[in-house]
């Protein structure tokens, strides 16, 4: 590898690490980035499962341990935005469902999102837009096929 290669290689990391730090931040005051995350992972179980999330599957899907996403889970619900239920599927089981004020905040979450990445497309035009999307697709699917591992949670 020459230094041209590898000047462009360490820009393209750098790149990519200060993005995921970028929103790192939540749009909602009083929320961690990490308690966003379950709340957007118990409304994902919902949409896919018809149900709560289990703790097992918010830890795997966010690839942290149990006892980890148990505190984020005690916190959210402490503050109403979660609540913890039975599965009626097995009683022994515990599913973790949003609240009523943790779907509006959730939703409030997602219009800021949307609300930034909506400014992104504005600012950079229609091509340049379509184009970072064909750029960013081309990346992923060849970094997700180059990774040893599948994440866990990850769909095809």
């Amino acid at each position: 590898m020459d230094n041209v290669d590898r000047e462009t290689t360490q820009k393209i990391m750098d790149l990519f690490s200060r993005f995921r730090r970028l929103h790192r931040a939540c749009p909602i005051p009083g929320i961690k980035h990490s308690e966003m995350r379950i709340l957007f992972g118990v409304k994902k179980s919902l949409k896919v499962h018809g149900c709560g999330a289990r703790i097992s599957d918010l830890s795997r899907g966010m690839r942290v341990t149990s006892p980890t996403v148990t505190q984020l889970v005690n916190s959210l619900e402490s503050s109403g935005l979660v609540e913890r239920t039975t599965d009626p599927q097995d009683r022994r089981s515990i599913r973790v469902i949003l609240t009523k004020k943790g779907e509006e905040t959730l939703q409030t979450a997602a219009d800021a999102f949307f609300s930034e990445f909506h400014g992104l497309v504005k600012h950079l035009g229609e091509e340049k837009s379509q184009q970072l999307i064909e750029l960013l697709t081309e990346s992923f699917n060849y970094l997700r096929s180059n990774t040893p591992t599948k994440f866990a949670g990850e769909t095809e």
